[in-house]
């Protein structure tokens, strides 16, 4: 069945067979000449980038609400929330300065800032493309070095006991868990592979489990890598292409790059 589409970013060329008569459109075709002559010259000056970086912050937080345990098994005034880290303060103020090192690399010499990102001069895109190889094989570099031999492990386990001492420590007498004489990354691992392949989240195992806390923690940490190798290969620095809906350029003038600025100021 036809859908008739109503979005606001799309662009109706036939708005005479479209049930909204206000729909925004370019309806000749000197006008969408103009536009696409326009996006043409915006192209050849530079491009509006997002830039996107992910995968550096590893953080779990436990909510005793969300994760619905009886007040029954808990301690009169006992905290009920707790955030948790995968690395050390030191680790993780390196990788933010690095993630600023990345944003730096725009400057008023080769980009300006919009609302869309930032616009990137096109003189400087090789420049762009490999800075952000060389900034990635430095964060791959740093990692691998402070995260050398099992020392990512040690991380991920001090980060999970963390989180399942906590679980014990706000936990009533009434509460009939027990609590496992070592945590193992194999027991981990198996625990994840068992919630894939029963496509669960963890939080249908019962709170009356006596080992409700491991498996829970086990699926709070699940989006954390268990291996350092898998980390790395998480993080990614991502550059987001945009570019301006033809709309806004039917009836706009486009030579330079302060037509550029006027343009993003007046959307």
């Amino acid at each position: 069945m036809a859908k008739d589409l109503t979005d606001p970013r799309q662009l109706p060329l036939f708005p005479e067979l479209s049930k909204e008569s206000d729909i925004a459109s370019i309806i000749s075709l000197p006008e969408f000449d103009k536009a696409l002559n326009n996006l043409i010259k915006i192209s050849d000056l530079g491009a509006f980038i997002q830039l996107k970086i992910s995968g550096l912050e590893r953080v779990y937080s436990l909510n005793i609400n969300e994760i619905v345990i009886p007040n029954d098994f808990l301690k009169d005034g006992a905290p009920r929330t707790a955030n948790y880290h995968l690395f050390p303060g030191e680790i993780r103020n390196q990788l933010k300065k690095y993630s600023y090192e990345v944003k730096s690399f725009f400057t008023t010499k080769n980009s300006f800032y919009t609302d869309y990102g930032y616009f990137l001069y096109r003189s400087h895109f090789s420049i762009w493309k490999h800075f952000i190889e060389k900034m990635q094989k430095t964060i791959s570099d740093y990692l691998y070095t402070v995260c050398k031999g099992n020392k990512y492990g040690q991380y991920f386990l001090n980060s999970f006991r963390h989180g399942y001492n906590f679980l014990f420590d706000i936990a009533d007498i009434t509460a009939p868990w027990e609590k496992r004489k070592g945590i193992y990354l194999k027991d981990i691992e198996a625990v994840r592979l068992s919630l894939k392949n029963d496509s669960q989240t963890g939080y249908h195992t019962p709170t009356t489990d006596i080992d409700f806390p491991f498996q829970i923690m086990a699926a709070k940490t699940l989006h954390i890598p268990i291996t350092i190798t898998s980390f790395i290969k998480r993080v990614q620095i991502t550059s987001i292409f945009k570019t301006i809906h033809l709309e806004y350029l039917a009836n706009k003038s486009i030579n330079d790059i302060d037509d550029i600025k006027k343009l993003v100021e007046s959307i």
